[in-house]
């Protein structure tokens, strides 16, 4: 392999994508313009639910729980509504996402020490967030069940609001979220962006540079010349390479700057690992150009090898361990995966280079696999 020849063909490489105003627009602005996007669109958060109350009761005790839900920061209390067909109607017109009806006797039934029925009509058409509705429903209702219970032991035994609680509640939970325990979803979302981003972004780099010579003709003076698979391969593969690699800590930059991620790993290790992504994907690039003749087929066909694998089978969205047998060993053999991993670990875990050895590995042999079979498809007698 002659270092000269590399040399000489990354150079020419990195004038053509500096005169192609188009490419290196996509090349350093289209990364970061796609993670703002990305990041401030994608909300997994579940709050300020508007809801609405039916009270057939109009007591002190109905009124009381309809409060509970006006004070609640996961619920934007919409009003009371007179009759229920009123409810079906909001929830059509997305002007409310769930209702409470309180029936008739609802407070003579808890005066009474009796059990009260409270029903709930929550808006099912994405089921997630109707079972996280469903669950800050059940959650208020507990809570104020609690209460009532609590006085109910209290007025009837004569002892101190406090030991009436502790007899109605003699287990107490207490929940504790590791490392992000504002269940902030920004600090989850903004850094898989970085993943997502440069899923694509390179491929379609490297497949639409080389297929560009192809549409041209100029890559036929690469056919003719002396240059080997291998260099021809390092050529092309180096400057896409150092673009992604500066796109790579810009996005890093983004998330802690304008997602306001922490970042508690080593950014020595995290920086070899997302260089070493950013070379598996543009690899992949290299790999879709040998097998298209136009730009526009490159890019549909590097966003859908890319793009949609990343999002389903990285981990980002679907838990790798929620996915079948075979859906798990199709995760593991995607880079996405294995580079989820290492951001998950160093951004909220601070897990440094012993807890990325994994990671670093295996995107390293994939590299060198990509290498090879990019090494092998090139010919210098393209079919016609």
């Amino acid at each position: 392999m002659s270092l000269r020849r590399v040399a000489a063909l990354a150079i020419k490489e990195v004038r053509e994508i500096t005169r192609d105003r188009l490419l290196f627009t996509l090349a350093f602005l289209l990364p970061p313009l796609m993670m703002v996007v990305i990041g401030f669109g994608v909300n997994t958060d579940v709050r300020e639910i508007p809801i609405v109350v039916l009270d057939f009761d109009r007591t002190h005790s109905s009124r009381e729980l309809a409060y509970k839900f006006r004070d609640s920061q996961y619920f934007d209390f919409v009003g009371y509504v007179e009759q229920e067909r009123q409810i079906q109607r909001l929830i059509t017109d997305n002007q409310a996402r769930a209702a409470i009806v309180i029936p008739p006797k609802f407070h003579e039934q808890l005066r009474s020490g009796q059990p009260a029925s409270v029903q709930t009509i929550i808006d099912g058409s994405i089921p997630p967030r109707a079972e996280t509705v469903g669950g800050y429903v059940a959650s208020v209702i507990a809570s104020f069940s609690h209460r009532q219970v609590t006085d109910q032991l209290a007025r009837t035994r004569g002892i101190t609001p406090s030991a009436a609680s502790a007899l109605a509640n003699p287990i107490s939970l207490e929940t504790r979220f590791l490392y992000n325990e504002a269940m902030t979803s920004r600090w989850a979302i903004g850094p898989g962006c970085i993943m997502t981003v440069l899923a694509f972004i390179p491929p379609i780099l490297a497949s639409v540079g080389v297929v560009r010579e192809k549409e041209s003709g100029s890559i036929d003076n690469v056919y003719s010349s002396t240059l080997t698979r291998p260099e021809f391969v390092l050529g092309k593969l180096i400057p896409y390479v150092l673009i992604s690699s500066i796109s790579f800590f810009v996005l890093f930059a983004t998330t802690l700057l304008v997602f306001q991620v922490p970042f508690r790993g080593s950014p020595i290790a995290f920086s070899v690992t997302g260089i070493l992504y950013v070379t598996c994907t543009t690899m992949m690039g290299i790999i879709i150009s040998f097998f298209v003749r136009s730009q526009i087929a490159a890019v549909i066909l590097a966003v859908l090898i890319t793009l949609i694998p990343t999002l389903q089978y990285s981990g980002m969205i679907v838990p790798l361990s929620s996915l079948s047998d075979a859906g798990q060993i199709q995760a593991r053999m995607l880079p996405a995966s294995y580079f989820y991993e290492a951001i998950q670990a160093s951004f909220l875990k601070g897990t440094g280079f012993a807890g990325l050895q994994q990671p670093i590995a295996a995107l390293l042999v994939y590299s060198l696999v990509l290498y090879a079979l990019c090494c092998l498809k090139f010919s210098k007698r393209p079919k016609s």
